[in-house]
C-alpha cells in the first residue's frame, strides 16, 4: 500500500504543472497580458505545446528502450523530474509585455517537454507498485489524487496570490508579480510532493542481462507482425483520441476566457468542478477497468465526452457551460487511467519502459495536430468555438479506430 501511496503521490506532486502552467492560469495570463491578443495566444500556446509533443513523440520510444536494456529507469525520473521544475521556476522572469513572448513559450516548451518524459518511466513502473488484478483500482487512485492535488494547488494560488488584496512575501500585482509568483509555488509543489516517490525509487535488478540487440527492431516488434498487431491497432486509436483530449486539456482555459469571458474566480469554480468529477470519474473507472476491460471503459468514456463537448460547442450561457465542462471531467480520468492499464496488461514487464515510450509515442507523434487545428481553425475563422470542434472530430475517429481492436 506505501508503495502504492508513494506512486500516487507524484501524480498528486505533477499534477501543479499542468493545472497551472499549462491549462489554466499561466496560458491564460500569457493569451491575455504577454500576447497581443487572446486568438494569436491560443494559437502561440498550441504550437508551442505542439512542437513539444512531437519532440517527445521522436523520442520517447528510443529512450525507453535505453532505459529497459540499461536498467536506467529510476534515474531517468529522477532527473526529468527535476530539470522540469528547475525550467518551471524561470517563468517568474514572463513579465506582461510582448517582450516576453518568445522567452515564455521557449521555457514552457522545454519544461513541458521534460515534463512528458518524465511520465514515460513513471507509467512504466505501475506494474511493479500493483499486481495485475487491481492495475486498474492502482491506476485510477493515482490519477484521482492527481485531481486533487489539481484543485487543491489551484485553490491556493488563487486565492492567496490573486483573488487577495493583500499579498504575500512583498508581492505587489504590478507587473503581475503574483501571478508569475504561481510558478515558483508549482516548482516548490512538485520538487516537495515528488520526494517521497522519488527516494523510494530502487534500481530494480535484472536476472539477466540483455544483449546489445537494434533497439528499432525491438520496438517495431512490439506493434507490428506482418501488420498493425492488436497493440499497434490499440497504439493508432489512441494517438487519435488523445490528440483530441489533448487539445481540450491544453486550450480549454484558453477557450472558457475567450468564448464565455470567465474570470479567474470563474476559473476556479471550473477547475474545481472538473477535478472532482475527474476525481469521481477516475475511482469508478478504475473499478470498471478491473471488472469489465480497459477497452470498454474508454469506449464508454469517449462517447460520454464527444457528446458532452459538442453541446459545449452551442450553449450561449456561463452556467451551462460550467455544467457540461464538469460532465466532460467524468470521462477524461477514465479514459487517461484505462488507456494507461492497457498498456501495461499487454506488455510483459522487462518491456515497460520500451512500450510506454511507444504509449508516448502514440499519444505525442501527432500530438500537434489536437493544438494545431483548433488553433489554424481558429485563426482562419476567427472563432474559437469553430476552431475548438477540431478537437472533437478527432476523439471521433479514434474512437472508430478502438472498435477493431481486442480486449487485452
Amino acid at each position: 500500500m506505501k508503495k502504492l501511496f508513494n506512486f500516487a503521490l507524484y501524480d498528486f506532486a505533477n499534477s501543479a504543472f499542468t493545472t497551472i502552467i499549462i491549462t489554466f492560469i499561466f496560458s491564460t495570463y500569457f493569451a491575455k497580458q504577454i500576447a497581443p491578443n487572446p486568438v494569436l495566444g491560443q494559437s502561440y500556446w498550441g504550437w508551442a505545446i505542439g512542437i513539444t509533443g512531437l519532440l517527445v513523440a521522436l523520442i520517447g520510444p528510443l529512450i525507453g528502450s535505453f532505459a529497459d536494456k540499461k536498467n536506467c529507469t529510476e534515474f531517468f525520473i529522477k532527473l526529468f523530474t527535476i530539470i522540469c521544475i528547475i525550467l518551471t521556476s524561470f517563468l517568474w522572469f514572463s513579465k506582461p509585455s510582448e517582450k516576453y513572448l518568445l522567452y515564455t513559450l521557449i521555457i514552457v516548451a522545454l519544461a513541458n517537454f521534460f515534463y512528458e518524459l518524465s511520465l514515460i518511466f513513471y507509467n512504466s513502473i505501475l506494474k511493479r507498485i500493483s499486481n495485475y488484478n487491481n492495475l486498474g483500482k492502482s491506476s485510477g487512485f493515482s490519477f484521482a489524487l492527481g485531481y486533487i492535488g489539481g484543485i487543491l494547488i489551484l485553490i491556493i494560488c488563487i486565492k492567496i496570490f490573486i483573488d487577495n488584496d493583500v499579498l504575500p512575501f512583498g508581492l505587489s500585482k504590478e507587473n503581475s508579480e503574483n501571478i508569475r509568483a504561481t510558478s515558483i509555488v508549482v516548482a516548490l509543489w512538485y520538487l516537495i510532493f515528488s520526494i517521497p516517490f522519488l527516494f523510494s525509487l530502487k534500481k530494480k535488478i535484472k536476472n539477466k542481462i540483455e544483449k546489445s540487440s537494434n533497439n528499432i527492431k525491438k520496438i517495431k516488434n512490439l506493434f507490428w507482425d506482418k501488420g498493425l498487431n492488436n497493440l499497434g491497432k490499440f497504439l493508432l486509436a489512441r494517438m487519435l483520441y488523445a490528440d483530441g483530449l489533448n487539445a481540450i486539456i491544453i486550450m480549454g482555459g484558453i477557450f472558457a476566457v475567450g468564448v464565455f469571458n470567465l474570470e479567474i474566480k470563474d476559473l476556479l469554480v471550473l477547475s474545481v468542478l472538473m477535478n472532482i468529477t475527474a476525481f469521481i470519474g477516475a475511482i469508478i473507472g478504475g473499478y470498471a477497468n478491473d471488472k469489465f476491460s480497459s477497452k470498454s471503459v474508454i469506449i464508454f468514456s469517449l462517447l460520454g465526452l464527444i457528446f458532452s463537448s459538442a453541446i459545449i460547442l452551442f450553449i450561449k450561457t456561463k452556467i451551462f457551460f460550467l455544467i457540461f465542462a464538469s460532465i466532460n471531467g467524468l470521462f477524461i480520468g477514465p479514459i487517461q487511467s484505462a488507456s494507461r492499464v492497457f498498456i501495461t496488461k499487454s506488455i510483459d514487464k522487462n518491456n515497460q519502459a520500451s512500450g510506454f515510450g511507444l504509449f508516448a509515442l502514440s499519444g505525442k507523434l501527432t500530438s500537434f495536430i489536437g493544438p494545431l487545428l483548433v488553433s489554424t481553425l481558429t485563426y482562419i475563422s476567427n472563432s474559437q468555438r469553430i476552431g475548438f470542434s477540431a478537437a472533437i472530430i478527432l476523439l471521433l475517429i479514434g474512437l472508430l479506430i478502438l472498435l477493431k481492436v481486442k480486449k487485452n
